[in-house]
């Protein structure tokens, strides 16, 4: 039935085999990324400490940029998938070449839009006046580089959902392990100090860009990027938003979410806004490598969720949240009984480092729930349903999170700003718990329905 060799994996290969060589690409891929993320502030922590709180400020905004291209890549990612296991090829190529347009095209809007108002920007997520310097020199150039952050997120996203994992690895691995390359040499080296971490981002980000687009001009896709596919139509938006939406929600929540920990943080000094910088920059550690996981999981869910396959889609789901709590569990240890070893690395200064390891023992606390809540989440946008990803993306980030902070940081003063996240990842557990039993219950009547249909066959076949 599937001619080409990639969608016959999907489609035919052992679930665990095939879980494995999906994720361990992405894996390694999220993981250079990871380390990147903390070797970037490695460097910039050696500028000073003012210098990490421009970094964090910025976050919320590098975010925004992000959410925009992750719409566009999840939400394409899922409708391709499931359209490659219908055997509808023809379709998925005018979805992934409008996805990749449309994205740039809303990349270059960005970069004129946050660079216009970039200083405004600046102060309502946290820049104080002492960090304002810092912060412009560094956003500044991050805008700039919109275009390719947008591209990437969306066309890493696209490439796995055809089963190419290790094109994905190679993109995110050749611009971290770049990034790390240019860092100490643009930052030092140059001389250019903060401005050289955003530059070196920026080059790293381009030249990915440009890797992923000449895979998908090779024979080497399954899919083909040519402009006259470019048809976009309200059908072809609808169903990439459907799931994309939930994404943005979560990511531009998550931006607001930072924008009021900056701003509170604030209050209490430039180390705990570093603090909380830091801690954001190791817990992404843990988050990515389960991100990894899942985005090998989300391919291989959609594609046999697209083809009927429900004991395939069920042995999926079951593999992947035992392997992401295995490694949320280890590390939980890691982070929680050694906290003051992982920050110092990142910063010298005392009072930074006694912050941020109490907080970092805080954050740890959720570790071995986060596997479970990504997994069904990415269930959710691999099976097209928009609403319970909706749902979980206004919870964890917003009706959890933003009260938590004044909830905790009013009662518990300035570690209350660091209880607030493990709070708002424990309730959204539960929920994602709740929720899954509901979707669980729909995949059960559909393996139902299947093997009812077999049975039929079977029996006009012998009648």
């Amino acid at each position: 039935m599937y001619k080409d060799e990639k969608t016959r994996k999907l489609a035919e290969m052992p679930i665990p085999k095939l879980l494995t060589e999906m994720s361990i690409p992405a894996i390694i891929g999220m993981l250079v990324t990871a380390v990147y993320n903390i070797v970037d502030t490695i460097f910039v922590g050696r500028i000073g400490t003012e210098a990490i709180g421009a970094v964090t400020i910025a976050f919320p905004l590098f975010m925004v940029i992000s959410a925009i291209g992750l719409t566009f890549g999840i939400g394409s990612a899922s409708f391709i998938s499931r359209l490659l296991g219908e055997n509808n090829k023809e379709m998925a190529n005018r979805v992934s070449t409008t996805s990749i347009i449309t994205t740039f095209i809303l990349g270059i809007i960005m970069a004129a839009g946050g660079l216009y108002y970039l200083r405004p920007l600046l102060r309502l997520f946290g820049a104080t006046d002492v960090i304002m310097p810092y912060a412009v020199n560094y956003t500044a150039i991050i805008i700039v580089g919109s275009i390719f952050t947008m591209s990437n997120m969306n066309m890493n996203n696209m490439v796995r959902a055809e089963g190419s994992a290790k094109m994905s690895m190679i993109a995110l691995s050749t611009g971290a392990l770049l990034n790390i390359i240019l860092d100490p040499i643009l930052i030092f080296t140059f001389g250019m100090g903060i401005a050289g971490a955003s530059t070196a981002t920026v080059i790293a980000q381009a030249v990915s860009t440009i890797m992923l687009i000449a895979f998908y001009k090779s024979d080497r896709s399954v899919l083909d990027f040519k402009l006259r596919e470019f048809r976009p139509s309200l059908s072809i938006y609808t169903e990439i938003m459907k799931i994309g939406v939930p994404t943005l929600i979560r990511q531009l929540l998550s931006s607001v979410a930072m924008t009021v920990l900056n701003n509170m943080a604030a209050v209490y000094g430039a180390a705990v806004v570093a603090s909380v910088g830091i801690i954001n920059r190791v817990f992404s550690f843990g988050f990515f490598v389960i991100a990894g996981f899942t985005q090998g999981f989300q391919p291989v869910a959609g594609f046999n969720f697209g083809a009927a396959k429900i004991k395939r889609l069920k042995d999926s789901i079951k593999i992947t949240i035992k392997r992401t709590t295995i490694f949320g569990v280890a590390l939980f240890a890691a982070f929680y009984f050694f906290n003051e070893q992982v920050i110092s690395f990142f910063s010298q200064d005392p009072e930074v480092i006694e912050i941020a390891a109490n907080g970092l023992r805080l954050y740890a606390l959720v570790l071995p729930l986060l596997g479970f809540a990504i997994t069904i989440n990415t269930l959710f946008q691999a099976l097209g349903h928009g609403i319970p990803a909706t749902i979980l993306s206004l919870s964890r980030q917003g009706f959890f999170f933003i009260p938590a902070i004044y909830l905790f940081s009013r009662n518990f003063g300035m570690e209350g700003l660091f209880m607030a996240q493990p709070v708002a990842d424990g309730l959204t557990a539960i929920l994602t718990a709740v929720l899954f039993i509901y979707v669980y219950r729909e995949i059960k009547e559909l393996e139902t329905d299947s093997k009812m249909t077999v049975q039929e066959n079977l029996k006009m076949q012998y009648e």
